[in-house]
């Protein structure tokens, strides 16, 4: 339920107008389909290096690119009425606080910059870049908290996405400290052989007939306990209520192992039915070995 088309400063360092130009064309025109081309359609996850359960996955549907009408509508949505008023905090987990996006479909051209040893968070207009602080995101999208999580408490970030649902076809990402690449895996729902571990990515696959899913979706893994069959999470933008335990997680999904593979359910564990979740594509994780 994110977009994330600006790009990270210290990945591309480019000139304002250059930077401003891209934001722009991503969001308004790569997206938005002003061409009447279509978008270019994620590379099929199973080809991907790293990709745990690839042997049992089914090829991904190409993407469907955003309309102007669309991009418009999402535009007006950040007028509210707002679910929680806009940048009010949700909650935190390992100090990284989550604020609100006013409503799931509401985006807004401002990016989020985080200081990576403070926390501090400054927004700026897309284009403008602070000085000695790391690029988030569109504020406050899921995206941008999950790039915040990694880079406050991994010391790690990841590159430019369209959309949230196309962290899943990342290979590397960058620590921070020495600027060094760091390959990513990835393991495919329902075909997993690894569990989800604290500090994974759950990525949530794009639904292009739902307005609340068009672009998917991403939350941290903050803690599991399989045997228990649930998973934690913390996130920004999922419905943007305050968390069920503001100092720890959102909230807790479903997580049941079949054989040898995993599948992650968007369903509470003492639920059985979620009738505004999403379908959970897989999970994305840096590779340690």
């Amino acid at each position: 339920m994110t977009f994330d088309s600006d790009r990270p400063r210290r990945w591309s360092p480019l000139p304002i107008p250059a930077v401003v130009l891209i934001a722009v064309s991503l969001l308004v025109g790569t997206l938005l389909l002003i061409d009447g081309r279509p978008a270019p359609s994620t590379p099929a996850v199973e080809r991907l290096p790293h990709t745990d359960g690839a042997e049992r996955l089914a090829p991904p549907p190409v993407g469907e690119a955003l309309s102007l009408e669309r991009f418009q509508a999402a535009r007006r949505a950040c007028d509210g009425p707002c679910v929680t008023d806009f940048g009010m905090p949700l909650g935190r987990s390992n100090g990284v606080e989550a604020r609100s996006n006013c409503v799931s479909t509401c985006v807004r051209l401002e990016s989020s910059f985080v200081d990576p040893d403070s926390g501090q968070i400054q927004v700026a207009r897309s284009g403008e870049r602070p000085d000695q602080l790391e690029y988030a995101g569109l504020a406050y999208q899921c995206v941008e908290y999950a790039r915040r999580w990694w880079i406050q408490t991994l010391g790690l970030t990841f590159g430019d996405v369209p959309k949230a649902a196309d962290i899943l076809s990342l290979t590397e990402g960058r620590r921070l400290s020495d600027q060094a690449v760091i390959p990513l895996g990835r393991s495919l729902n329902g075909h997993a052989r690894r569990a989800p571990e604290r500090g994974d990515l759950v990525i949530y696959a794009a639904d292009h007939n739902d307005p609340e899913w068009r672009a998917g979706h991403v939350a941290v893994v903050v803690d599991t306990d399989i045997e228990q069959g649930w998973v934690a999470l913390a996130e920004q933008n999922y419905d943007n209520r305050p968390w069920i335990d503001p100092e720890h997680y959102a909230r807790r999904i479903r997580i049941v192992r079949v054989g040898e593979r995993y599948s992650l359910l968007d369903v509470a564990p003492n639920q059985v039915e979620n009738p505004e979740g999403g379908a959970i594509a897989g999970w994305v994780y840096p590779r340690v070995d």
